[in-house]
């Protein structure tokens, strides 16, 4: 039986490549940026007034003079009119270009009205509440590269550069089926020998949370059946997630249907706790991750293994994170454990607090965890304070 890492190697070997595809912007928040970025003009564009206010020529303030009539109010989104003569001044809003012949801003809350003009006060610098042409870039430079998960900033850059339509990974097809005759759909009210069907929403959760939209489906224990919807899946889609069916249970049929439908085994079964069935394959287009089907194994499957290899696939980098510790945890078994917890501030930082459960079927307590904590399975005892990898519910 593999450990951990070993397993974890072993499913991100695998290679695919679902290629491009050009969306609009407005709908490319999430998606994964594939082309480089250049700024087509210096940003700011201009000297840009940072401020509500008046702008002077310097030299004036500088001789003594501290009354200054207006010559003209400059709003952003006109041209700059030059400054009429170097004893008045100009009002500026947020925004607009500097006027020519104009030196330095002077906020509203620092002078004071006096009909048509405004007096200013003692200590005024000059250069200030200016934000200069291409402080920030300028045209040419690089300002995004690729693989790169469209945020807030980066659609502001995309916008600011004019990229009204935008290169992007294209999302594989994804399948979630899950498996038994115990199991059956949300809207159903189940016997009380079944079960509604939960760990597939789960699992799509994961997915929507990035943007794609997974197809979600169900195989029965008919083998026969099962294997024919089984080879469908596979055969559509690009990623298949199933859950349940993968333990050693005379029903649990998903191996040997992996098998018959070409699917190559990476590993089955790891030295962790909860998912130690875990099963993965590929074959030449389709990767394969076939779940244990209790809740928690589910998820943690879901969020160490699928997560990670999707972030391989789309280029995505997301940087170790490690948390401590904050109650003891014991556990002599030999295996890694995925320790579901909650993250906490206390007056030392951010810490992960185990959370109560009932064993790897428990999904009611996992929804008061925000991840797992990995303890690796070289010890027994881990003791508060300590640092350790930890894995967010979400893919990235």
């Amino acid at each position: 039986m593999l450990d951990y890492p070993a397993a974890l190697a072993l499913t991100l070997a695998p290679t695919f490549d679902w290629g491009e595809e050009t969306v609009p912007l407005a709908t490319a928040t999430g998606r994964v940026l594939r082309q480089t970025v250049t700024a087509d003009r210096d940003q700011p564009p201009f000297d840009r007034v940072a401020m509500d206010g008046v702008a002077i020529a310097y030299a004036a303030y500088a001789a003594g003079q501290r009354r200054f009539p207006v010559s003209h109010m400059a709003p952003a989104g006109t041209a700059p009119r030059p400054l009429a003569a170097t004893d008045q001044c100009v009002e500026v809003m947020t925004g607009a270009p500097l006027p020519p012949g104009t030196t330095t801003v002077i906020r509203y809350e620092d002078v004071r009205q006096d009909g048509e003009a405004f007096v200013l006060p003692d200590g005024i610098a000059d250069a200030t509440s200016i934000h200069r042409r291409g402080t920030d870039a300028r045209a040419g430079d690089r300002m995004l590269d690729d693989r790169r998960v469209i945020g807030p900033a980066e659609m502001a850059v995309l916008a600011t550069y004019g990229v009204a339509e935008v290169t992007v990974s294209r999302w594989p097809r994804v399948a979630i089926a899950s498996t038994g005759d115990e199991v059956v759909s949300v809207d159903r009210d189940p016997l009380p020998h079944q079960i509604r069907s939960s760990n597939v929403h789960q699992l799509a959760a994961l997915f929507r949370a990035v943007g794609i939209e997974p197809t979600l489906g169900h195989l029965g224990d008919d083998p026969a059946g099962g294997r024919a919807d089984l080879v469908e899946l596979v055969r559509d889609h690009d990623v298949v997630l199933l859950s349940g069916g993968v333990s050693k249970g005379k029903l649990d049929h998903v191996p040997d249907w992996l098998a018959a439908a070409g699917i190559e085994k990476l590993f089955h079964r790891v030295a962790q706790r909860p998912g130690k069935p875990l099963w993965v394959g590929r074959d030449a287009a389709t990767m394969v991750f076939a779940l244990p089907g209790n809740p928690a194994s589910s998820l943690v499957g879901a969020v160490a293994y699928v997560g990670a290899w999707l972030r391989k696939q789309l280029g995505i980098s997301r940087p170790d994170r490690s948390v401590r510790l904050l109650e003891a945890v014991d556990f002599p078994p030999e295996l890694t454990l995925f320790r579901s917890v909650r993250l906490d501030q206390t007056t030392e930082g951010e810490g992960a607090r185990p959370v109560s459960n009932n064993g790897s079927g428990d999904l009611v307590n996992l929804a008061a965890s925000d991840g797992f904590l990995v303890l690796p399975a070289d010890r027994a005892n881990f003791l508060p304070g300590h640092y350790f990898p930890y894995l967010p519910l979400r893919f990235f």
